[in-house]
């Protein structure tokens, strides 16, 4: 078990009234304006001290309801590291919206991971119910800001993409839209309950989940062929083709057609990437932009 962290301020020094909404969380009055930055937030899950980052833009107005991203680490990775990684501060601060970098669990700060279908490490060998967890961090910005429940996306890299897909999976009642990077469906069975759109992003040059598939130390199961991973989460949201093929520079662009109004299937195959996050390399536009194009064009249907 992780140790507590101590000193964690409040994140909000504003003075807020705050009122209970019909379904019950929690949001600030009209008028005040949220506090900008980065805070680490603390929660207690089974006994189990939990936290997350939370990033606040400038100018955000704490009555209007807010898209949230929560962005997944890798497998002995932390929040802040896909934090500092990704750069997707930098996109929250430019398009107005609300991002967490959720930690996993570990014995020491560099073991985290997610429990996510096969892989990987102490959350995986402790039956860690990190589906618990994200609920318990929506719920708890709730009390802070107002999130728009038709916005609310997943992201996650490598280890967090394989966790991304199962949240697409078991909590499809949440999620608008998921992007995830360097990771495969893994979860079986995945019966949503509802659609959800789907950004898939992996480097072809990939030597950890590879691209046309295989094994891997961590993951006994070994990981499906990225194409196959695309065509699945298709059929289950609806999609029955055909498949749209764009090629521009190292990026193949696949989208497929016919899908429930609302909902899209796409993936993004990087040429001569590997298993890294994509925006340190594709700048124009960066595929932070893409990501959050994708998921500001797919609110819940």
């Amino acid at each position: 078990m992780r140790k507590p962290r101590n000193g964690i301020s409040k994140f909000f020094v504003a003075a807020l009234i705050l009122s209970v909404a019909a379904c019950g969380r929690v949001a600030p009055s009209p008028a005040a304006t949220l506090q900008a930055g980065t805070e680490e937030r603390t929660l207690t899950i089974d006994g189990l001290e939990r936290t997350y980052l939370l990033h606040v833009p400038a100018g955000l107005d704490a009555s209007q309801p807010l898209a949230l991203v929560l962005l997944f680490h890798g497998f002995q990775e932390s929040g802040n590291s896909v934090r500092l990684l990704s750069g997707m501060d930098r996109t929250a601060d430019s398009n107005g919206f609300l991002v967490a970098y959720p930690d996993g669990t570990g014995f020491t700060s560099h073991t985290l991971s997610w429990n996510a279908d096969g892989c990987c490490g102490y959350a995986l060998e402790n039956a860690i119910d990190d589906q618990a967890f994200i609920r318990r961090i929506i719920a708890d910005i709730g009390t802070v800001a107002s999130v728009d429940p038709r916005r609310i996306y997943a992201a996650g890299f490598s280890n967090g993409a394989l966790l991304t897909f199962q949240l697409a999976c078991r909590m499809s009642d949440i999620f608008a839209a998921v992007a995830p990077v360097g990771g495969v469906l893994m979860t079986d069975p995945c019966q949503p309950q509802e659609p959800v759109s789907l950004l898939q992003v992996h480097g072809m040059n990939d030597p950890v989940v590879p691209y046309e598939g295989g094994q891997n130390p961590q993951v006994a199961a070994g990981f499906p062929p990225v194409e196959e991973s695309l065509a699945s989460w298709a059929e289950s949201d609806g999609c029955s083709g055909p498949l749209q093929v764009e090629q521009e520079g190292i990026i193949t662009h696949t989208t497929y057609g016919n899908c429930p109004a609302g909902i899209a299937v796409e993936l993004y195959a990087l040429e001569g990437l590997g298993h890294s996050w994509p925006s340190m390399y594709i700048t124009d536009p960066s595929m932070n932009e893409v990501l959050w194009a994708f998921f500001a064009a797919h609110p819940k249907p």
